[in-house]
């Protein structure tokens, strides 16, 4: 590993800590609504979607920014690109639902809008990290 000023420890560690807290929100949030929606709700064709996809990709990517989070963790050489994936995941899964959460529940595009903010914020240095492997 290379050496990080305490800048970049900083950051690194913020990092880790919003990958851990936004897998464990996407991730409870889509059990959440997998175990407590009704069966025929979650296969019922509604504005052009249909609910399982959405709370299955929402597990997925909460896992995948767990699985992020502790990469960096445990600092092994591949967890800036991992992360920088994992950027991407998120990014554009809060993206494509922004519009149905303001419609549904503001709450919870307050949330995304935030999630957004960081990782836009977070990019250039885990590009940057990425580039001294």
């Amino acid at each position: 590993m290379f050496y990080m000023n305490r800048k970049d420890r900083n950051i690194h560690f913020f990092l880790f800590l919003f990958f851990i807290a936004v897998g464990l929100y996407m991730s409870v949030s889509a059990g959440w609504e997998l175990i407590s929606t009704n069966q025929e709700e979650l296969f019922d064709f509604e504005n052009k979607d249909i609910p399982i996809f959405m709370y299955i990709s929402q597990l997925l990517i909460g896992l995948v920014s767990l699985f992020s989070g502790f990469v960096m963790w445990m600092r092994i050489h591949w967890a800036f690109s991992f992360s920088l994936f994992t950027s991407g995941l998120l990014i554009a899964y809060n993206l494509n639902n922004m519009g149905r959460a303001i419609y549904e529940n503001p709450t919870e595009a307050i949330i995304m809008a935030a999630i957004l903010v960081i990782v836009m914020q977070s990019l250039p240095f885990l590009i940057r990290q990425n580039q001294r492997i």
